[in-house]
């Protein structure tokens, strides 16, 4: 079934599918200094897979950031699980433009990569959907793929009795020179979009199971033994490991306003109210998160009377969002203290976001922001890295190349990288939900509520 979803118009949204005209010029000669480049392998999640707009597809993967750092590197036969148009997941497009832009899909799809008979692991192991425990989980991934309702289980990871069972394994049968690590972030991501209603614990730390992220504990255990065994296996490679991010800065969470404007008298603010997990009625507040997922309820009115609050699943709020911040900075510690006792080196993803989230990102004379569309860096989901957000991390993990092993490698240069596709026409699907920020009062007024805050 085709699905639109109706956002907001700003004129300088057409800026994204504008190319740059010029790159910012290297320094000296590139070389790769004490750097071995020849194979990379990467482990990760959907952000490594090249994941974005909702699906796994093979026009997307081309420009996921290990490709990018694959090509910067100069490795060679950097092999990805590439999925046919429109890959797997629900591919969402930019339709229009003006009046305001509309986001459409097709619906879910599922497509087996074209490169299936490969007769090897992948060296993009980013498994969307998967959590740090992936990376030592030995159980059947056929298994995992029905229990957890994933087919990439099946997609991305290869025979287990020839290959490995687990994803640190099916990497180290690569034995890649390089090998980048990033996984954590959907330990907290899964409970911070379900609005703190689902997690991704064990139980073993005294909440119920499934409700909120994953015990410090059972992170820590995780990272020690996946670390430990790329230690002991590949000695002599370099690697590379990322921190978590605060997932809370991306458009999923800073879309959609606190309080809306009220379209009879601007002046005055009206409430958005929610339900609780206490299954109280509250007034989302300062430190609340309305959630992207919140649109169609809006629209529909639902949330702007006490009387028929937006469910828990909409709002993260204060205390969920404290557990949130709780969580990635106990998987950052971890992740620093692991990475400097096995002598990998650790990029700051943490450090860079957040930096972003709050000055933007500036190359080549063009300006980059974590907005919504208008910003550049993240995709149509609200949640994944743009083709231009992958480069721009591509570079974040050039730079510590070039630091930690004296290297002069070449950033991704941006020209090259395409903005958010243009419209192919305009106006919308005859089927389909509007994933519309313009809320209809009863008096017939329509308000665009995108961005306020």
């Amino acid at each position: 079934m085709k699905k639109s979803w109706n956002l907001f118009w700003m004129p300088f949204a057409v800026l994204l599918l504008v190319t740059a005209c010029s790159e910012d010029a290297p320094v000296g000669e590139p070389n790769l200094g004490t750097l071995d480049p020849t194979t990379y392998a990467a482990i990760g999640n959907s952000i490594t897979a090249g994941y974005q707009s909702g699906a796994l597809f093979e026009e997307g993967q081309l420009y996921s950031f290990p490709n990018l750092l694959a090509q910067a590197m100069g490795s060679t036969d950097f092999q990805q699980p590439l999925m046919p148009y429109p890959g797997t997941g629900e591919l969402r497009i930019l339709r229009s433009l003006v009046p305001s832009p509309v986001i459409i899909s097709n619906g879910v799809t599922q497509n087996l990569p074209v490169n299936a008979m490969l007769a090897r692991p992948f060296n993009n192991l980013g498994l969307p959907g998967a959590i740090v425990f992936d990376a030592i989980d030995e159980s059947p991934i056929l298994d995992r793929a029905q229990q957890r309702l994933n087919p990439f289980y099946m997609f991305i990871m290869r025979d287990q009795t020839a290959f490995g069972k687990t994803l640190v394994d099916q990497a180290i049968a690569l034995q890649p020179t390089v090998l980048t690590f990033w996984l954590g972030n959907n330990d907290v991501l899964g409970y911070a979009t379900s609005g703190g209603t689902r997690g991704t614990n064990t139980g073993d730390g005294g909440e119920p199971p499934r409700t909120v992220p994953t015990e410090r504990a059972l992170f820590q255990q995780v990272i020690q033994a996946a670390f430990a065994k790329i230690k002991s296996a590949l000695p002599n490679t370099s690697v590379l490991v990322a921190n978590i991010p605060d997932v809370r800065s991306v458009p999923f969470f800073t879309t959609v306003p606190r309080s809306i404007p009220n379209p009879t008298n601007p002046s005055q603010m009206l409430n958005i109210y929610y339900r609780n997990k206490e299954d109280n009625v509250g007034i989302v507040g300062e430190f609340d998160f309305v959630l992207l997922t919140a649109q169609e309820q809006l629209q529909k009115g639902v949330g702007l009377t006490p009387g028929n609050p937006l469910p828990s699943r909409f709002v993260l709020d204060n205390s969920e969002a404290a557990i949130v911040l709780q969580a990635i900075t106990d998987y950052n510690t971890i992740l620093m203290t692991e990475a400097e006792r096995n002598g990998f080196v650790l990029v700051d993803m943490n450090a860079y976001f957040q930096d972003v989230a709050e000055n933007g990102y500036s190359i080549a004379g063009e300006e980059y922001n974590a907005g919504f569309i208008t910003g550049g860096m993240f995709s149509l989901d609200g949640i994944h890295l743009s083709a231009r957000g992958n480069a721009a991390v591509a570079n974040k993990f050039i730079e510590a190349l070039n630091h930690s092993y004296n290297a002069n490698i070449r950033y991704v240069s941006f020209h090259t990288i395409p903005g958010i596709t243009a419209p192919e026409t305009t106006g919308v699907g005859k089927r389909g939900v509007p994933w519309s920020l313009g809320l209809q009062f009863p008096d017939g007024h329509m308000l665009d509520v995108f961005g306020v805050r």
